[in-house]
């Protein structure tokens, strides 16, 4: 029987044997020693890692649990030994169409991309110029006119080319060490470039420009078809905002919030609410003008070049903040671009097969605390104080192990712009959990995280680990946290508070 070590490796937990872990660590190892002086080593690692559990993942299949060193060596013959990287090696020849063609995957291309990525991803494929894609996206949607519709469904169908094998594998690449480290450091020279290129900037604004093209296209349009109803929502919705704004802010569920303070923990830095508001007040001056206009013209027959020229300028106004609002939420959406996760793992006293667990209340000094809910969704909880945020973002699992002790694991994950930023916002979120020798456990029903991160997809994954045979009393306060926990008599989680499990061959199952 083999000791089993657990590691941390590409944001996911690995049990590894004495044997593998031992090959693992000597290659690792090796391969940071072999990057010394290359510039981005740690991405490079880092990238590496992810590669090493992406292949982990795909051998053990949920099969089983523990990587052994037949795992480890089909890792290491997949991305290859330093020693083969020594010297240069000898140029290989060109593949031929078929073998490119057999090995390349369909990606959106997210370093190349205007929009989407969707025509670099197709130009990487095909290995064409990006420039030829688009002009015949463009010119498919000039005649047929479902150019744009098309677009949006590959868009919401092809996978983002995100980690390095991904990207190779877009370009018909295999996942090497030395095809991945290469990657890496052209992304540098890339960063790099890209800062002192500013090419870069005249495209977003051609791309910002035809962008608001389309959606103007799109207003004039439904403005001919729903007319005065759009006009009479418009002065509705108009005036709730400016209340909002202007007014003493907002009541929910006994809570009284002003609209900027909620608003600060989604706005993305460097857009602050002068600009939230200046652009909202913008977009409103349109709708609301013509309202008055077509009073004056209902009410006194007025009607002229001055009513013309005033309804043109508060249309362009109304443009110039609907692009405004186009660019702020291109930069909100981007922010919820990469994913990440940090793994924390908590221990538990030995000796102990039955458990119990309870959702404990957060102690939470000051702060406005909201409460939403309705028929459709689950209910959610936030609480903001002046430095963090508070939110029940937690959802609770039970699973099997094959270990002789149990473990109980947290999983932070968060979203950001990079995966860097993704991984510094899920380190930053806390989250409480206590243990005694009775078997009692209490979590928390409250994670939180820095005011200043805002709100980027924070969320918890506890899961507790229970070998066979020992039990765990699920106490009614967990109910609304449980997450889809399986189980052997396939009771809702709903119906599985208040009861005792026992971890069996089969899986967990109720005990009478």
């Amino acid at each position: 029987m083999k000791k089993t070590i657990d590691i941390n490796l590409g944001g996911m937990l690995f049990h590894l044997d004495e044997d593998a872990y031992a090959v693992l660590s000597a290659y690792l190892e090796a391969l940071r020693r072999h990057l010394a002086a290359t510039e981005g080593r740690e991405e490079v690692l880092a990238d590496i890692e992810a590669r090493i559990a992406e292949i982990f993942m795909q051998r053990m299949a949920g099969t089983r649990q523990v990587v052994s060193t037949d795992d480890v060596q089909a890792a290491m013959s997949t991305l290859g030994q330093p020693k083969d990287f020594a010297g240069e090696s000898a140029e290989e020849p060109e593949p031929t169409m078929a073998e490119d063609r057999s090995r390349r995957r369909l990606y959106r291309d997210p370093e190349e991309q205007m929009i989407g990525g969707v025509c670099s991803g197709f130009a990487s494929y095909f290995d064409v110029d990006v420039v030829i894609v688009r002009i015949l996206f463009v010119l498919f949607g000039l005649f047929t006119g479902f150019g744009v519709l098309l677009y949006f469904i590959l868009w919401a169908a092809t996978p983002k080319a995100v980690t390095p094998a991904e990207r190779l594998a877009m370009k018909g690449k295999p996942a090497t060490f030395d095809n991945i480290r290469q990657t890496v450091e052209e992304e540098f020279k890339n960063v790099e470039s890209r800062l002192k290129d500013k090419e870069n900037h005249r495209k977003v604004r051609r791309a910002a420009q035809g962008v608001g093209d389309v959606i103007t296209s799109i207003l004039l349009g439904f403005g001919r078809f729903l007319g005065g109803l759009f006009l009479v929502i418009a002065f509705f919705f108009g005036s709730t905002i400016l209340v909002a704004v202007f007014g003493n802010g907002i009541t929910i569920d006994g809570a009284h919030l002003s609209v900027s303070e909620l608003l600060g923990i989604f706005l993305p830095a460097g857009y602050g609410l002068t600009y939230f508001w200046t652009a909202t007040t913008l977009v409103l001056v349109g709708p609301v003008v013509a309202l008055v206009l077509l009073a004056l013209r209902l009410l006194f027959r007025q009607k002229g070049p001055v009513h013309r020229a005033i309804m043109g300028t508060a249309l362009m106004l109304s443009i110039v903040g609907i692009a405004l609002m186009g660019v702020l939420g291109t930069r909100f959406g981007s922010e919820f671009r990469e994913e990440a996760t940090v793994v924390h793992v908590e221990a538990l006293p030995q000796g102990v097969k039955q458990w119990t667990m309870v959702m404990a209340t957060t102690p939470v000094e000051g702060g406005t605390k909201l409460h939403f809910s309705d028929d459709d969704t689950d209910e959610s909880s936030w609480i903001l104080t002046d430095s963090e945020v508070y939110f029940d973002g937690i959802d609770v699992d039970v699973r099997p192990t094959f270990r002789d002790t149990p473990s109980l694991e947290w999983t932070a994950e968060a979203q950001g712009g990079s995966r860097r930023a993704a991984r510094e916002r899920a380190a930053a979120v806390t989250y409480e959990v206590r243990s005694d020798s009775t078997g009692r456990i209490l979590v928390g029903d409250l994670l939180h995280y820095p005011k200043p991160d805002r709100f980027r997809g924070q969320t918890v994954e506890l899961v507790l680990y229970l070998p066979v045979g020992h039990s765990v009393f699920l106490d009614a306060t967990t109910v609304p946290y449980l997450d889809d926990v399986a189980n052997t008599e396939d009771i809702w989680d709903g119906h599985m508070g208040g009861k005792t499990w026992l971890m069996t061959e089969q899986g967990l199952a109720e005990f009478k």
